[in-house]
């Protein structure tokens, strides 16, 4: 029977959340190694996963320019529509699907943001890259308007 028991459960959450803090740890054997060394013994791979999907962890690159996980709001979060201009550089569709392309580490938070919105926005779901996002329309008869509102919403200047 594994060691982690539901009472233990928030204290392992807060244990994970300040090791993604720690910005070092590159896969899912090193933090369970590191949960290890917390006192958390054989926290299996698909609990990291679990753990890391349920916490919105995401990989980027740290000070040392190491792939790490850390936690989206780490990420500098844009606080003004000035701010997310500078993320967002294009909003494009080729009639199936939107592209959003950003600033490097830039698509998991806008992302984020258009998936929060839900289908009633014309969004079905997004998958986003460090600087890509592929945006997955309800109706794709409606996409020149969803794509018009995704701009609208981000306040972007689009370049044809």
């Amino acid at each position: 029977m594994s060691s982690i028991r539901k009472k233990n459960e928030s204290e392992l959450v807060q244990v994970f959340k300040a090791l993604l803090k720690e910005q070092c740890y590159g896969s899912q054997s090193e933090l369970s190694q590191a949960l290890s060394g917390h006192g958390f013994q054989d926290v299996p791979q698909a609990k990291v996963s679990r753990l890391l999907a349920k916490l919105g962890a995401v990989k980027m690159r740290n000070t040392n320019n190491e792939k790490v996980y850390i936690l989206p709001d780490e990420l500098a979060v844009p606080k003004s529509k000035q701010a997310i201009q500078s993320v967002v550089l294009s909003v494009k569709h080729n009639n199936m699907q939107i592209i959003v392309k950003t600033g490097i580490g830039g698509a998991p938070l806008i992302s984020r943001m258009l998936d929060s919105l839900g289908e009633s926005s014309g969004i079905l779901g997004t998958l986003a890259g460090d600087d890509t996002i592929f945006i997955a329309p309800v109706d794709a008869s409606k996409i020149e308007e969803i794509c018009q509102s995704i701009i609208d919403l981000l306040d972007v200047k689009v370049s044809e």
